[in-house]
């Protein structure tokens, strides 16, 4: 059986790399064009700047940074667009994650609208909160030219599917972004789960999901609904230790589990590259050579409106090697 080569993995949620914190509004164009490139050269062809919840002045500065970068990487280069992750997500505990609770605010469509200008256009895909004061109108009057999807958020069943029907198209992180401990029988995967009207993008980085949840996410959605991100930030590519970031003190540990320093519980997003989380898939030999092609490459291309067949003419830098059953550099 052989498997086309690709030019690397598409991944829809990278929050910075190597030192380059994209959420950062003193992060230099440079220095994002220096981190594309890295990541380019490790696996990740194309990918969606990713930026948090942060003030509303600082969102500003870093999508007009992300836009210039775009401009300077030309067509052929490896940012795609934004990924707006907040602020309109849920301020509760667990759900928020390690998003800061002061700077999380309601949709606002008016200012959407600016940030989307000021990026020329470049927001691809925004992660928000149904459950929120103007959520469902805000879904409905963005959704056909940026995709919406849920993330750090916990609506009933009801709102849920009203939410769908306003637009929303995809699942941020599935399996993390909420609570520990949950209702077994009510809770927001199993509401997710009914819907199979959405994407559910998850993080198989061997940290943020445990293998059998894996296991039963891959045998109960087909490929065809899966997207593999990696939830990438800065400190991929940095020695183990506690690191200060504005207010909070973050822990990456000798396991690779990076997390709030004073609780480890909330995750603080992930030190792998996406290559390495799609060879911990094919660890679990759930999913053959080309689905996890569809589920690493096809897929999140699709997502955002972008022709898979185009890419995969690019020059390939990943191949499947049935010996080792790895993804591997050519």
């Amino acid at each position: 059986m052989s498997t086309p080569h690709l030019p690397g993995w598409i991944d829809l949620q990278v929050n910075g790399y190597a030192g380059v914190d994209f959420l950062d509004p003193a992060t230099r164009v440079d220095d994002i064009l220096r981190a594309a490139e890295g990541l380019r050269q490790r696996g990740t062809a194309g990918f969606l700047l990713t930026v948090t919840t942060h003030r509303r002045e600082a969102l500003e500065v870093t999508v007009r940074h992300a836009r210039e970068a775009m401009d300077r990487q030309g067509p052929e280069g490896p940012i795609l667009g934004i990924h707006l992750e907040g602020p309109f997500i849920s301020p509760e505990y667990g759900y928020r994650g390690a998003h800061d609770a002061d700077c999380i605010i309601p949709p606002d469509l008016e200012w959407f609208r600016k940030l989307q200008d000021l990026a020329g256009g470049a927001i691809r895909l925004v992660t928000l909160a149904p459950e929120l004061p103007g959520a469902l109108p805000f879904i409905a009057a963005v959704a056909d030219e940026t995709v919406v999807s849920l993330g750090h958020a916990n609506p009933d069943y009801e709102t849920l599917r009203r939410a769908i029907d306003a637009g929303l198209r995809a699942v941020t992180h599935f399996g993390n972004g909420c609570r520990p401990e949950m209702n077994r029988h009510d809770n927001i995967l199993i509401r997710i789960l009914a819907c199979p009207e959405l994407t559910l993008c998850f993080i198989p980085d061997g940290q943020h999901l445990p293998v059998p949840f894996l296991r039963m996410l891959l045998q109960s959605v087909p490929p065809a609904r899966l997207v593999a991100t990696s939830d990438m930030v800065m400190y991929s590519g940095m020695a183990p230790g506690v690191y200060e970031r504005s207010s909070q003190r973050i822990r990456l540990r000798e396991d690779g589990r990076l997390c709030l320093a004073d609780d480890e519980k909330l995750l603080y997003g992930s030190v792998s590259l996406l290559a390495d989380c799609m060879n911990h898939l094919a660890s679990l030999e759930q999913l053959s050579p080309e689905a996890m092609i569809e589920v690493g490459f096809d897929n999140p291309l699709r997502l955002i409106g972008v022709d898979p067949a185009a890419w995969r003419r690019r020059t390939p830098h990943m191949r499947w090697d049935g010996a080792t059953r790895r993804f591997v550099g050519c």
